[in-house]
């Protein structure tokens, strides 16, 4: 075996992408850009009639632009210089984002990915918590596990995102509360006795529930 070794700050450049890449090449701090790509175009969420919807065109089947713009009913865009080609798009992107916006929102989420799927045009729905938590992909992935909490009764959490074949592991319940294990790991792993315990209660040495005061 060996140890496996991760930290937050480490997550949180990994999912940066290639934003440290662009920073080195161009020597331009990244702005906020919405849902937005910072190149590939159109590559972020758009307001359908019910919803948003997320079109990711960057890799695919060929000639992705114009197939996604017949569908829209905006073949004119197709070989408009301003968009025909992703860096187009990508300089021209405040012109080219009302266009499209305007054209998704003539449809349902559902219809629209109906529409695009079979051309094989990348796009999916913008979920809240309550439709990712019904995806059946969720299910599938016991991506969600009920567990008991001894105030709040039966509750989901989310379980381990990674699945490893010979040593599986996830949420077996719920965090325990503050003293909620005391006694049983005093007895159980120090041998300690019952009268032993209950003086460190008594002594405000040990907590064997939630104390009254607040600890902030």
């Amino acid at each position: 075996g060996q140890l496996v070794d991760i930290s937050m700050l480490d997550c949180q450049l990994a999912v940066l992408e290639n934003a440290f890449l662009r920073y080195h090449l161009t020597g331009e701090v990244p702005q906020p850009m919405g849902t937005r790509h910072s190149w590939a175009v159109p590559f972020q969420a758009f307001p359908t009639a019910d919803g948003h919807i997320v079109i990711a065109l960057a890799w695919g089947v060929p000639n992705q632009w114009a197939l996604l713009c017949s569908e829209l009913g905006l073949v004119e865009l197709i070989d408009d210089p301003r968009f025909a080609e992703s860096q187009a798009r990508s300089a021209n992107h405040a012109a080219l984002e009302p266009l499209l916006n305007e054209a998704f929102r003539t449809r349902a989420t559902a219809d629209w990915i109906a529409h695009l799927e079979p051309f094989g045009i990348p796009c999916g729905p913008l979920n809240n918590i309550a439709e990712a938590a019904a995806q059946p992909q969720v299910a599938a992935r016991e991506m969600l596990t009920p567990v008991e909490h001894h105030t709040l009764g039966r509750i989901p959490l989310v379980n381990t995102p990674v699945k490893l074949s010979r040593t599986p592991g996830g949420i077996r319940g719920s965090s325990p509360d503050m003293g909620q294990h005391s006694r049983g790991v005093l007895s159980e792993l120090l041998g300690m006795s019952a009268e032993e315990i209950a003086s460190l209660v008594e002594q405000d040495v040990l907590w064997d529930e939630r104390p009254a005061v607040d600890l902030g």
